[in-house]
């Protein structure tokens, strides 16, 4: 396994990121987060959101948009929200979808995704300008580390009585904003900061990173993660029509 054991604080680390890809919306770009404010309630939070501004990269398109697409999936056992339209109109879902006029189009419901989802977003290439240290918080040595750490404060305020990677992987927000928070305080063994958490994708497929926006969240410039311009999605993109077949979700 690639990376090394850092010897101050446990934690396993890589320097392994030089680019990815991320889904975003045009108006805030590839490099506009959300800003997370100390005090808020995390459960509306991204996994390893941290008070600041966190920036979630894939390794590919598929990883990508299975990240953003996650909450259009219909749940287990679930019939298309469209289905009983199409049942009484006599048609297929897909042909009913079709000839769904556009106020119908404008509405985002699960199993579905209109033209306009897509027409407010691009696919972005993130590179990073200097080389740095993540935490795969997945190891067997970071779990350790973040349970030496926090595991106590873990126990006390969420009831959790062992780390693993079920917490990791988990919808609990307050456990994993709380474990991403003590990470980005870490001082590493060379007197540098992480860059952020590498991460497994829960939908598989490949590795994602969550970086934080350092020296934005200071008020200054010059973060080392940069953004081409971003290419537009289609509704032909493979890796989104890949994602969408997986998720049971209509495309139009």
């Amino acid at each position: 396994m690639s990376g090394q054991r850092c010897s101050k604080t446990g934690l396993w680390v890589l320097d392994d990121f030089r680019s990815g890809r991320r889904v975003a919306t045009t108006n805030r770009g590839a490099l506009d987060p959300p800003e997370r404010l100390s005090g808020d309630d995390p459960a509306g939070w991204n996994r390893y959101d941290t008070p600041g501004s966190t920036v979630y990269i894939s390794d590919n398109d598929e990883i990508a948009f299975a990240e953003v697409l996650s909450g259009y999936a219909l749940k287990l056992g679930a019939k298309h929200p469209m289905q009983k339209d199409a049942d009484f109109m006599g048609m297929t879902l897909d042909e009913f979808i079709k000839g769904v006029d556009d106020d119908w189009g404008n509405q985002v419901k699960m199993g579905c995704l209109p033209r306009h989802w897509r027409d407010r977003r691009n696919v972005y290439q993130l590179t990073l300008g200097e080389v740095g240290w993540w935490v795969d918080v997945e190891h067997p040595d970071s779990i350790a580390a973040i349970s030496a750490g926090i595991g106590a404060k873990l126990h006390h305020e969420l009831g959790i009585s062992q780390l693993t990677l079920g917490v990791l992987h988990g919808e609990n927000r307050a456990a994993t904003t709380m474990i991403a928070t003590w990470i980005r305080e870490q001082v590493l063994e060379d007197g540098s900061l992480p860059l952020g958490i590498r991460f497994v994708s829960k939908h598989g497929g490949g590795d994602c990173w969550a970086y934080w926006l350092r020296r934005r969240d200071d008020g200054l410039d010059g973060d080392d993660m940069a953004s081409d311009s971003g290419a537009e999605i289609h509704a032909q993109n493979p890796a989104l029509r890949t994602v969408a077949e997986r998720f049971g979700i209509k495309i139009w």
